[in-house]
């Protein structure tokens, strides 16, 4: 297929399970961007039931494609709905999240080149129960070690992947977890480094499932993902994990003290982080 060096069509994959204010929030944030190009949106929802369905069907000629039944996790889930795409880039926008702006997807229309071939980051607005804003989350210039040690991760909410490039890194590892996305962008990251546009274009809500992670778990979940994929932040496997134990105890203790803040403040805690 030949390269093209504008994006013609954007696809956007939402999956969802037993979230129907969740979805009918994203749907709705995509329905409202203002863009160029096509957006096709595709939504797989695990089976959550009667009124999920009555919505989706609802929708229409709204979505591009549509499935509500019993699926074997996210990643199955996401991994199915790039299937059914057909656009120059894929956007992963789960039940709940949202575009922060209707020029969001233009934005990236006007300033991404050779899409297809690409992959990609920009910022995100994390948002917290009842609406409450967490701040911006998107570490710029990227930096490979930063990101494969675990001290700038990528928002998975925030990032793109060409098409093209999306065929040649192949699907979700199914079996890694709730941190196979982040293994798929290390994947990604180690083949091409990504473009990344310093602008926030995605509300994340952090209250999903996958955000409510231990740190200790996220930590581990890196080192697993340097032995799968043979590579080493700090060139070998034992320095790398000596770092990755210092920067898990440094985060820890910042957000230990980031907790003690908001207890006497009287604020609820933001799980995760």
């Amino acid at each position: 297929m030949g390269m093209s060096s504008k994006i013609e069509k954007i696809s956007v994959v939402t999956i969802s399970f037993r979230d129907l204010d969740g979805l009918r929030k994203t749907v709705d944030s995509v329905r409202a961007q203002q863009c160029s190009v096509p957006i096709e949106h595709v939504v797989l929802d695990g089976g959550s039931g009667p009124e999920v369905e009555q919505y989706l069907e609802s929708i229409g000629d709204g979505l591009h494609y549509w499935r509500s039944e019993r699926d074997n996790g996210r990643y199955d889930a996401m991994n199915r709905g790039i299937a059914e795409t057909t656009g120059d880039i894929v956007w992963l926008m789960h039940s709940g999240d949202c575009f922060s702006d209707p020029g969001a997807l233009e934005y990236i229309v006007e300033n991404l080149a050779d899409p297809r071939q690409q992959w990609g980051y920009a910022k995100v607005r994390r948002v917290g129960a009842d609406g409450i804003d967490l701040g911006e989350w998107g570490f710029m210039p990227f930096d490979l070690r930063n990101f494969t040690i675990g001290k700038a991760p990528i928002p998975h909410q925030g990032s793109f992947v060409g098409a093209d490039f999306a065929k040649q890194l192949g699907p979700y590892d199914e079996t890694f977890g709730l941190a196979a996305d982040q293994l798929y962008l290390m994947r990604a990251a180690l083949i091409k480094l990504p473009v990344t546009f310093d602008r926030v274009v995605c509300d994340f809500d952090t209250t999903g499932a996958g955000t409510v992670r231990p740190i200790k778990e996220s930590f581990a979940d890196l080192r697993r993902a340097w032995d799968k994929l043979n590579h080493y932040p700090y060139g070998t496997r034992r320095r790398s994990r000596l770092q990755s134990w210092v920067i898990e105890y440094l985060v820890r203790t910042a957000f230990h003290g980031r907790e003690r803040v908001r207890a006497m403040l009287g604020r609820a805690p933001a799980n995760g982080g």
